[in-house]
């Protein structure tokens, strides 16, 4: 196995060392998959290996796989694990990007290792490519003791950030990493006034909470002059007429400001980069981490105003997306002083924590020695016995489920707790052990009912099975079903927003904010601004819930555009999970399935979907006659004809941004 850790590698950098490997090695002849941590980067790389026409069949879904002898698999952790699950498979070659991830204390870095684990029970000759900027010790990668890894790493980082630092008291500081010394520079009226005075051509500005993000590109955009400007002007109407002319970064753009955050729909997200990329008049993007998911920014000026969560890793990860070596060197012009980028920490009470002070955080980036906290508990060097009696418990709880899940099930009980581990149902309650029991008695029960159970639909079928009466549940957002409001308002949601566009599920969602009855809406900690007594047992410790009868029409606007990304998370991440598995045990139709999963019946329509695209974009084509331009060639591969081309040319540029983005 070979890791490879470059100090301060660009997506260009790894994309290469990806496709050159690939054909170095012959990988394209193999089963390989590429392993990425979010949808946003699936997609990207999807469309980096497509252009290299390495002639194979690529699959972004597992439901894609058709028993081909070769492929190259552009994959999710889960969407690859379920491959192995439920086909008799294994992967030659994974390529295992943002390897750092696997050391992290979550459900998704479990899973991560779970699929090297359980690829090589199936194949022990397997070969794991472990990319990261961002590992201090290659062996805290291992998943057991015998596990060997070589490693290739650029030692040398061409890139030296100039570091700065705005105080409370006003005074802007410069730090020397070398010497460790912070040394005095001028004087400023507020952070907003040294953001101003210190910006250059393309700003990022750094902040964590969606909210504040939007009150940040506000301020800023209220201290700038209107830009006038043929290209912003083309982008706001566009936005008008695409998303809505009361969508707050209209109004941001006039002053060259645009914002982003993971409430932002991908879609808008992902044009919106990609327009801050193309439009040079564009000079601010206030956003959080999401922006380190995206494709590569021409980003030459940083202001980091919140440090929460960020360590010495995290940090020089952020750094590392100013001025990407790509922008540096693939132009013939002289670019050579961005090997120096401007990194601006600003202290703030309202945006940072009282007393707001980043000195401590700075000082971490004196070394470029990084220390791997190992906070994955199935990975070899995760040291249980140094911690307290509660998180002993809770990592050896995790252990055990991870063992589950590699011995051989022969009872109905622990089959079923083993599929439930599988698919994370588990970490939806406590005392599984007891809920499984239940679930188990609850589908026999159901099977010896049949008829009757398939009277109701399928939120009710989730409602009966998962959650009535049952006293174990441990997610809020799960546990909201309880109540049969909200169990209409996600049948009603998920039968439509599949048929319709973007504008349009966001004109339906303002329709239901107004007409509802229900104004006491859950829109999550992000954006919730009271807490409310339910049937939850977990209700009243956050402050979820907003009041939409108190809400003017611009903000209801904007609060509809982040609950339709809300409700996509928790309709992929939560209620699809509890579908599938109805599905998996015969306790759901075929086409109750097909239209909670993807909105159709339609076998084409759903085979373009597990391609990746979109209900809401094939909807549209179809209604534009162009889903018979569409076909698939002899690799699997999808494919355009030449009246599908002429039809791009004569659309919009947002519609036709979102079809490339598949096609």
């Amino acid at each position: 196995m070979v890791k490879l850790d470059n100090n301060a590698p660009t997506s260009f950098g790894k994309s290469s060392v990806i496709v050159d490997l690939i054909r170095i090695k012959n990988y394209q002849n193999k089963k390989t998959a590429i392993i990425v941590p979010s949808k946003s980067l699936l997609m990207q790389t999807y469309k980096m290996i497509k252009a290299a026409s390495l002639g194979v069949r690529l699959l972004i879904h597992d439901e894609m796989y058709s028993n081909d002898d070769s492929f190259i698999a552009i994959f999710t952790q889960e969407r690859a694990l379920r491959l192995l699950d439920n086909n008799a498979i294994f992967f030659d070659v994974m390529f295992i990007d943002e390897a750092h991830n696997i050391m992290n204390n979550n459900a998704r870095s479990i899973l991560l290792s779970r699929l090297i684990h359980k690829n090589k029970i199936l194949n022990y000759d397997q070969k794991i490519i472990y990319l990261s900027p961002l590992v201090g010790d290659k062996d805290k990668l291992k998943i057991n003791s015998t596990q060997e890894i070589k490693e290739e790493k650029i030692h040398f980082n061409i890139k030296e950030p100039e570091i700065f630092e705005y105080r409370l008291n006003k005074n802007a500081y410069q730090y020397n990493r070398f010497t460790n010394d912070f040394y005095p520079l001028d004087e400023y009226d507020s952070e907003l006034d040294y953001m101003l005075s210190n910006c250059e051509e393309k700003n990022f500005v750094y902040l964590r909470q969606p909210k504040k993000i939007e009150q940040l590109a506000n301020s800023i955009a209220e201290s700038l002059p209107i830009i006038e400007d043929d290209e912003i002007s083309e982008l706001i109407e566009l936005l008008k007429e695409n998303i809505h002319e009361k969508f707050y970064v209209v109004k941001l753009l006039e002053k060259g400001v645009i914002y982003l955050h993971g409430k932002v729909p991908d879609l808008i997200k992902e044009y919106l980069e990609y327009k801050f990329k193309k439009i040079k008049a564009v000079k601010y993007i206030v956003a959080n981490s999401v922006i380190l998911e995206g494709i590569n920014l021409p980003i030459d000026n940083l202001f980091v105003l919140n440090t929460h969560a960020l360590q010495a890793k995290e940090l020089t990860n952020l750094i590392g997306r100013v001025n990407r070596l790509d922008s540096i060197f693939s132009t013939e012009e002289n670019k050579l002083s961005k090997l120096l980028p401007k990194v601006h920490f600003i202290n703030s009470e309202y945006f940072n924590r009282q007393n707001s002070n980043m000195k401590n955080k700075i000082e971490l980036l004196r070394s470029r020695i990084f220390d791997d906290k190992i906070g994955n508990p199935t990975l070899d060097s995760f040291e249980i016995d140094k911690l307290n009696q509660q998180d002993k418990a809770k990592a050896q709880l995790v252990i055990d489920n991870e063992d589950a899940i590699f011995h051989t099930a022969t009872t109905d009980e622990s089959k079923l707790k083993q599929y439930c581990i599988g698919q994370n149902i588990h970490l939806f309650y406590k005392n599984f052990d007891s809920v499984n029991q239940e679930l188990l008695r609850r589908m026999i029960f159901i099977n010896e009912n049949i008829d009757k159970w398939h009277e109701l639909d399928v939120m009710e079928k989730i409602f009966t099975l998962f959650i009535k009466d049952i006293s174990y549940l441990d997610d809020f957002e799960f546990e909201r079903l309880k109540e049969e409001k909200a169990r209409n308002y996600y049948d009603r949601h998920i039968l439509r927003t599949h048929r319709h566009t973007l504008k349009e599920n966001i004109d339906d969602m303002l329709q239901y904010f107004k007409t509802t009855q229900n104004t006491e809406f859950y829109m999550g900690q992000s954006y919730g601004e009271f807490e409310k007594r339910t049937q939850s047992s977990k209700s009243g410790i956050f402050k979820v819930y907003v009041n939409l009868s108190l809400k003017e029409d611009t903000e209801l606007v904007n609060l509809a555009i982040v609950k339709l990304q809300m409700e996509d998370n928790f309709v992929s991440y939560t209620l699809t999970k509890f579908i599938e598995m109805m599905y998996v045990y015969e306790l759901v139709s075929a086409k109750d399935y097909n239209l909670y999963i993807y909105g159709t019946e339609e076998r084409k329509n759903i085979e373009l979907m597990k391609f990746g695209l979109n209900g809401n974009l094939i909807s549209r084509l179809d209604n534009d006659r162009q889903l018979d331009n569409i076909i698939f060639d002899s690799n699997g591969n999808i494919q355009t004809n030449s009246n599908f081309d002429e039809f791009k040319r004569s659309i919009d540029d947002f519609y036709r941004f979102e079809i490339d983005r598949f096609l």
